[in-house]
Parts: structure tokens; C-alpha cells; sequence
């Protein structure tokens, strides 16, 4: 390739300047690298002719105060240069590799000149013997220093590569950062990449984890990535700014340690079929929980609760499919006919299902409330009651609990949330968001379906 003479690239310059032609215009007119071209206007704008036609002195120093410069300020290439007003892009980055593998020193002892890259090697091959007794030793220092300071991860080859550019970054100060990178599983460019990250944090990044940590101790640890996603989100559309995307939010929750674990563990389940039996009625609902009508779809079921004094209660809700608010519900102390039904008048009334009838409006369609095969349910005056309702009764299947998962999985969530019952009835109803309603709470979710 023809070497173009700083003539030419003034010439071409300054018609770049006085013309309306682009930069790649000019520099595939005068056959001149786009990279240098735009280096060499850089220079131009900022110091004129003179430092185009005497450019500075590629000494020792000059080497090690442009390399730091560059990574102090994350500059590019080009934009190094153009501060220093050296034309070279070359040799920065050369200048750069020689600084990262050898340290300062290597930038020090360069000479100007054709024999610099020879006897750099030269340098490098007698160094080379002289490590490579002492390299093993320090590899294994290395490597249990590194291995020390990683705390949930077994090996090197599991930890992420942020993990090991973390060990670099502490350990840089002990060791030659060649060596470190030659132990550890990581090239110098990612090790560079999160360097700038330790070094210059994200502010949008740190106020994000913020809101994200904020958040998940407001609800007690109570959501997870995709509920407090629409929170994260909401909060950030309240203050105009960009939405996080539901992958960054469950990244940094990652980084952060956020995670609920409430629902992981595994609780004794009541059997309430246990008891005298009565008559079952068919399955009319089968699985199919969806409404658009509230309370033409309702489920009911007990549970079983451990008080704080190692007792037992017992809980009965009745809830509407249509907004999955809990209508009812009863809370006693032993799963009798006492605990679902008293005297009144010579008549035996729920009490939870005598609440409903008295909550519920005049709909004008058929409603129907499901529950499983518990003796309570199959009890007459249950049965005398829904009538007195004029409420159709559905039943689960025997032994088959998704049958009635529209009711479980209420339970499920009150047990791992593990809040007194009435407060979290109110919660579950008023505050806690739901995805199925739209990231609504279900009363939000009545309110929109009856508008």
C-alpha cells in the first residue's frame, strides 16, 4: 500500500473542511484509511497545522502517561490520539498490550526506533527462562488465593466471569496482572470490560437495584421476579422513566441475592373427607375457573393453621372466580359441625355460607359454588342451605385436589406468606397484585370488570 504523505492528508483535510463532501468521501478520494483520516481531523480541529507537521516524541514517559490516560478514561483509540495529537493508531494500541502483559517497565525501556520490537523480544525470550521455574509456585498461589475468596462456588471453572474479574481486580496489587490472567479462565478483554464497571459504576444501574431491594423488603420477601417485575415497572412509568426489562430485573435480583424461598417448603395438608358421609354431588365446574360474571363461579374450601402457641385452627373461605377476591371466610378451632354450623330457629346455618347469601345481589344467572368431598359438605344443612340460596353445588372428584386448585392455591400462599389470618385476608384482597388480574390487586380487578 502507498504511503501517503502528511502533505496529502492536509490537502485533504482542509478540502474536507471548506467543502460539503463526507469524511469517507474525501479519505476514498485520497486513498487514505478512514480510521487515520478522521484522526488526523480530530487533530486539526483541536491544534492545528503545527502538530500535524511536528508531532511529539514518542518517549517513555509520553508512552505511559497516554496508555494510562486511555484507561483511566475508558477512551477509544481514536479519541486517545486525537487528545495527545499523535497520529498513531497503531502504536497506542500496541503500546496498550505491551503495558497490560508487562507492566509499565515494558513502556519505559521501549527505544525509538527500527530495533525496539527486537530487542523487545529479545527481552521477552531471556525473561521467559527465567519464569518459567518460578511460574508453577505462583500459578498455585494464585489459584488458592482465588479459590478462597470464592464463597458459594466449588470450583474456578463454575464461578461467572464477573466472579473471577473480581478476584482479578482484588488480587492485582499481590500479583503481576499477566499472571493472573494466565491462571484464572478469563481473557484480558472481558477482564477489561468489568474493570470499567468496578471502576465506573452505572448510576441508573445502582438506583435500579435501589427500587428492586426497596421493594422486595416492602413486601416482606413475599413476590417474586415477576410480580415485583410489574411493581419495578409501575414505579419507574410513576417517575417517566425507562421501563426495566424483566431480565435485568431478575439479573440484578440475582447479583443481589433476592429470592423467595417461601413457597419452596413442604407443609402437611388437611384432609378434611375424613368423617361421616353424606350425599356428593356432581363436578360441574371441572377445572374450568374462568368467569367474566362475579359470583356465577365460586370455590370453598378448609385448611389447617398452626397458631403461634403450637395449636391448631382451622380456616374456611369462599372465593369468587371471577376476581379471585376472598368473599368470606370463618376461622375456628376445631373442624366440627360446631366449627360450620349452629342453632338458629330450629335451623342449622354456615356461617361463612350464611354471609355469602346475605352479601350476595340479585344476578339474574345461575351460580354455583364448588367445593371438595369434605364431610362438612356433604352434610344436609349445607346442602339445605345452598338450596335456600338458590345456589348450584359442585363437588371435586375423590383424591384429586387440582380440582379445586382455584381454592388450594390460596392456602398455599397463606401458609408461605405465614401472616395472621384476617390481616392477610385484607392484604390478599386490597394490596397484593395478582399477574392472572393484570398485575391487579382483586378488588382494582372488581372495580375494572364492573365498570
Amino acid at each position: 500500500m502507498t504511503k501517503i504523505s502528511i502533505e496529502t492528508k492536509i490537502k485533504a483535510i482542509e478540502e474536507f473542511c471548506t467543502t460539503a463532501s463526507s469524511l469517507r468521501g474525501i479519505a476514498r478520494k485520497y486513498g487514505i484509511a478512514k480510521l487515520d483520516f478522521q484522526i488526523c481531523v480530530g487533530i486539526y480541529a483541536r491544534f492545528g497545522k503545527e502538530k500535524l507537521l511536528n508531532p511529539p516524541t514518542a518517549t517513555g514517559d509520553f508512552r505511559l502517561n497516554l496508555v494510562k490516560w486511555k484507561q483511566q478514561n475508558l477512551a477509544s483509540i481514536p479519541e486517545t490520539c486525537i487528545h495527545f495529537g499523535f497520529r498513531s493508531s497503531g502504536s497506542v494500541y500496541q503500546w496498550e498490550c505491551q503495558y497490560n502483559e508487562h507492566g509499565a517497565q515494558a513502556l519505559l525501556k521501549l527505544r525509538p526506533g527500527g530495533k525496539s520490537k527486537h530487542e523487545l523480544k529479545s527481552r521477552e525470550r531471556d525473561s521467559t527462562f527465567k519464569e518459567t521455574e518460578s511460574a508453577s509456585p505462583k500459578r498455585e498461589l494464585i489459584l488458592k488465593d482465588s479459590t478462597r475468596r470464592l464463597k458459594k462456588i466449588s470450583s474456578l471453572e463454575k464461578a461467572s466471569k464477573k466472579e473471577l474479574a473480581q478476584i482479578i481486580y482484588d488480587l492485582k496489587a499481590k500479583y503481576r496482572l499477566k499472571d493472573l490472567i494466565e491462571a484464572l479462565p478469563i481473557s484480558m478483554s472481558t477482564y477489561q470490560y468489568w474493570q470499567a464497571k468496578f471502576e465506573h459504576p452505572d448510576e441508573a444501574e445502582e438506583g435500579l437495584k435501589s427500587v428492586i431491594k426497596g421493594l422486595f423488603e416492602y413486601f416482606e420477601g413475599d413476590y417474586g421476579v415477576r410480580r415485583l417485575s410489574a411493581q419495578v415497572r409501575d414505579y419507574y412509568r410513576i417517575i417517566s422513566r425507562p421501563l426495566p426489562n424483566h431480565k435485568r430485573i431478575y439479573r440484578l435480583m440475582r447479583e443481589m441475592g433476592l429470592k423467595c424461598t417461601k413457597y419452596s417448603k413442604r407443609r402437611r395438608k388437611y384432609d378434611s373427607s375424613k368423617g361421616p358421609s353424606g350425599k356428593k354431588a356432581k363436578n360441574v365446574i371441572r377445572r374450568r375457573f374462568m368467569s367474566n360474571r362475579k359470583y356465577q363461579k365460586m370455590v370453598c374450601d378448609i385448611t389447617e393453621l398452626k397458631a403461634k402457641d403450637g395449636s391448631k385452627v382451622y380456616l374456611e373461605i369462599i372465593k369468587d372466580l371471577a376476581t379471585n377476591r376472598i368473599l368470606t371466610w370463618e376461622i375456628g378451632t376445631y373442624p366440627t359441625l360446631e366449627f360450620s354450623l349452629k342453632p338458629l330457629r330450629l335451623e342449622f346455618s354456615l356461617k361463612p355460607l350464611r354471609k355469602l347469601i346475605d352479601l350476595l345481589p340479585h344476578t339474574g344467572y345461575l351460580l354455583t359454588l364448588h367445593t371438595d368431598q369434605g364431610w362438612q359438605y356433604q352434610h344436609r344443612a349445607w346442602r339445605v342451605l345452598l338450596k335456600h340460596g338458590r345456589i348450584r353445588q359442585s363437588m371435586s372428584h375423590r383424591a384429586t385436589c387440582l380440582d379445586n386448585a382455584a381454592c388450594e392455591t390460596v392456602f398455599s400462599k397463606l401458609k408461605a406468606e405465614n401472616r395472621p389470618d384476617e390481616e392477610w385476608i385484607d392484604y390478599y384482597n386490597h394490596r397484593r397484585i395478582q399477574t392472572k388480574l393484570g398485575n391487579l390487586t382483586p378488588l382494582q380487578y372488581e372495580a375494572r370488570l364492573a365498570a
